[in-house]
Order: structure tokens, then C-alpha cells, then sequence
């Protein structure tokens, strides 16, 4: 009998050995022993992430599961099309707060301001998605109603707070040569110092200024373009209007303005009522205040303002040379019949003349006054300033010896 009782845990051992540990026991609505037990073999990243989320974490009894975005369709590898894919409706009940956040920012105008512009119309089907798009929909607009990519931030499948809350998240979009924020911001003494000293918090990094306790409607003073009426000085406000009648393409002629400018609004491409601008100069001087004095705040970006001006009005001295080729009939009226050029064409523009307008308008205008907003002394003037210079002398060239040209074959 003692030497069965002893021999008896070892043939145990051998059938455990033999055929392995047994799997966990499905059941209803167990999410470890349906959906990830399955990715975890295809999609062992993903997985991964989800289970470091706060979304499976949660102690809540509601917390959301894999089923509550992606529905009870899909099964098994045969049924792989029956996914079904969150929008921003799916965040919304569980995150109504930012939903409608999001929906007063321009963020969320990001897919039709895209769409709105004449140069994306022109491009393959691929360039469109895999350029502009892939950033601009942030602001995507789903079958469901519901505007937005909660993912653009807050990264699938860790849809993490903190990932979303670091300087990082806005690099991809926010850089490079038409939107130089974040490498303005990285190299300025506020981004030297958050990356010499990342943990104490002494400098701002982008949403300590744009998204203030969290607020997800993001919204500037002067807007992307870099454009708002009404401004204190009358040859301000008519440099303002030369450079509004050249980002068509909503009608060429004075009646189309009016639908441009209602464009313009709807879209806050620019600031069109003093109130708005107010707004969102209070909210930027009180973000400074939490380091310098308010008076240090208001300096600053009154100093900004002051260089939006003086980029302004060489902005609309070079297109009113553009504009008087087109009046003298030595540069081609476009097919709706311009008489200003369309800088909204970007690279799309016909003549070399109006390539180098829009590059002076979209990459070193923007630099010069979004340099010096994000305190960047480098970018406002020599990645900014300097070139504009250097733009406007060459529009003068060319213009020159277009009408040369014209003259000559004119004899």
C-alpha cells in the first residue's frame, strides 16, 4: 500500500508532464479567454498594450472591453470583416466631457479645412491619405455623425492620458516646413529646458499652453494663417484683405468674396470678430502667468503681434505684384477667371512667379510669426523673416523680366 501511495504522485507528474497545463476555461463575456487569447497569436503587440491600459485595468464594473468597440460580429478568422471600427460616438459615452470639448476646437475642423484647400483636390487618391489626410483627420467626420480621432493622441490600444499629455504626441503633425510648432517650441528655452529637466515641470510643453487643465478644444489668437479683422490700423486691415482675396478657392470675383470670407469663418481659419481674438489672448496670457508676470505675457505676445504686422504687409506688397501681372494680361487668368493669384494652390501654381508667392506666404511667413509666438528668435527671423526678404526681391525679378519678355514679343 506505501509503495502505491508513493508511485501514485509521480504517474500524476508523467500526465502533467505528458500533456501540459490545461487552458483557461472560457466563459461569457470573459474578454482574456475570447478576443486576446486569439490576437495574442496574431497580434501579440496589441495585446500588449491593451492590458497595460487603463481601459483593462479599471476596477469599474463598465470599464470597456474589446467588444464595446470593435461589436460581437466578429468571431473567428473567417469573420474578420464584420469588425467593427470606433468612432468618436464610441469614446463619447464614456467621455462626453472632452467629446464636446473637442467639437468647440479646431481640431475638429481639421478634415474640412483640408478639403477646402484647391491643392489637395488635384492629388492622387494616395498622396491625399498618405499626406495631408493622414494628420488633417484628427477632425475626420464619421457616417455616425460623430467628428473626430480620439486615436490621433491617444494611441490604439494604450489609449494612454500621459502618452497624449507629452510635447511628443504633437510632433507628427505639428512640424516640419508649412507648421514648424514643435521644432520651434523643442529648440526655444522652453523646450531646452523641459529636455534638461523633464520631471520638474519648470518649462511648458504644448499642452500647458494649447489644451489648459486638459481642455480639448483647442483654439489660437491668430489662427493658422495668421489673419484676423478687425485690426487697429487701416493699411493693416487693407494688407489683411490684399492676402484674404488670394486664398481662393471660394470664387474669384467680388461676390465670391463674400462666400471666401464665409468659408474662412466657418472653418476659423481666421479670426473675424475682436471678441474671439480676446478670447483666446486671456487664456494664452493666463497660461503664461504660471511663470513670468502677466505684464511679461502680454509683452511678449504684443511684440509677436507686431511681427504678424510687418509679415503682413510684405506679404501683401508681393502680391499685389503678382496681382498686376495678371491686370496687365502678362500672366494667364486662371479658370475662374482670377484677378488675384490663388496661394492656396501651393506647389499646384502655374508659374515660377507664384510658387515662390506661396512659399513665401505658407513656409516663411508662417515660420516668422509662429517663431516669434513660441519665443524662438532663430525661426522668426533667419528660417522666418530672412527668406521672406529674400522672396520678395526674387517676385520683383521675375516680374521684371516677364514684362520684358512681354514687351519684346510685343515688337
Amino acid at each position: 500500500m506505501k509503495r502505491v501511495l508513493l508511485v501514485l504522485p509521480l504517474v500524476l507528474i508523467g500526465l502533467l508532464w505528458a500533456f501540459g497545463p490545461a487552458e483557461k476555461p472560457a466563459s461569457a463575456g470573459d474578454e482574456e479567454s475570447t478576443c486576446v487569447v486569439c490576437h495574442e497569436k496574431h497580434n501579440p503587440g496589441v495585446v500588449a498594450q491593451w492590458r497595460a491600459s487603463k481601459h483593462a485595468t479599471s476596477k469599474k464594473k463598465t470599464k470597456p472591453t474589446c467588444k464595446t468597440c470593435h461589436g460581437t460580429e466578429h468571431v473567428g478568422d473567417d469573420d474578420v470583416a464584420k469588425t467593427k471600427m470606433p468612432t468618436a460616438k464610441t469614446c463619447k459615452k464614456c467621455h462626453i466631457k472632452q467629446f464636446k470639448q473637442f467639437g468647440r476646437g479646431k481640431h475638429a475642423l481639421a478634415e474640412l479645412s483640408v478639403t477646402a484647400i484647391p491643392m489637395f483636390s488635384k492629388q492622387p487618391k494616395s498622396v491625399q491619405k498618405m499626406g495631408c489626410g493622414s494628420c488633417h483627420n484628427v477632425g475626420k467626420r464619421w457616417e455616425d455623425g460623430s467628428v473626430g480621432r480620439c486615436d490621433a493622441c491617444h494611441t490604439r490600444h494604450a489609449f494612454s492620458a500621459a502618452e497624449a499629455r507629452r510635447p511628443e504626441a504633437c510632433e507628427t503633425c505639428h512640424m516640419g516646413e508649412d507648421h514648424s510648432q514643435y521644432e520651434m517650441w523643442r529648440s526655444s528655452k522652453h523646450g531646452v529646458i523641459h529636455h534638461l529637466d523633464p520631471k520638474s515641470g519648470r518649462a511648458p510643453v504644448c499642452q500647458d499652453c494649447h489644451m489648459q487643465k486638459g481642455d480639448h478644444a483647442v483654439m489660437t489668437g491668430w489662427g493658422f494663417l495668421g489673419l484676423r479683422l478687425p485690426v487697429p490700423d487701416e493699411t493693416w486691415q487693407a494688407d489683411i484683405m490684399t492676402i484674404v482675396k488670394a486664398i481662393g478657392p471660394w470664387g474669384r470675383d467680388e461676390k465670391g468674396m463674400e462666400a471666401r470670407v464665409g468659408a474662412i469663418k466657418a472653418l476659423k481659419l481666421a479670426r473675424l470678430d475682436e471678441e474671439t481674438f480676446q478670447k483666446a489672448r486671456t487664456k494664452m496670457i493666463a497660461a503664461c502667468a504660471k511663470c513670468h508676470s502677466s505684464r511679461f505675457g502680454k509683452e511678449h505676445l504684443e511684440l509677436a503681434d507686431e511681427i504678424i504686422k510687418e509679415t503682413t504687409h510684405l506679404m501683401a506688397r508681393a502680391v499685389r505684384v503678382v496681382e498686376k501681372l495678371y491686370t496687365d494680361g502678362i500672366l494667364p487668368l486662371t479658370e475662374d477667371g482670377p484677378k488675384h493669384p490663388d496661394l492656396l494652390l501651393f506647389y499646384e501654381s502655374p508659374t515660377e512667379i507664384e510658387q515662390e508667392l506661396y512659399k513665401m506666404f505658407l513656409f516663411h511667413r508662417q515660420k516668422a510669426f509662429q517663431g516669434a509666438i513660441h519665443a524662438n528668435p532663430d525661426y522668426m527671423h533667419w528660417y522666418g523673416w530672412a527668406p521672406m526678404k529674400s522672396s520678395f526681391q526674387k517676385i520683383n525679378k521675375l516680374d521684371k523680366e516677364l514684362r520684358a519678355k512681354k514687351a519684346e514679343e510685343k515688337k
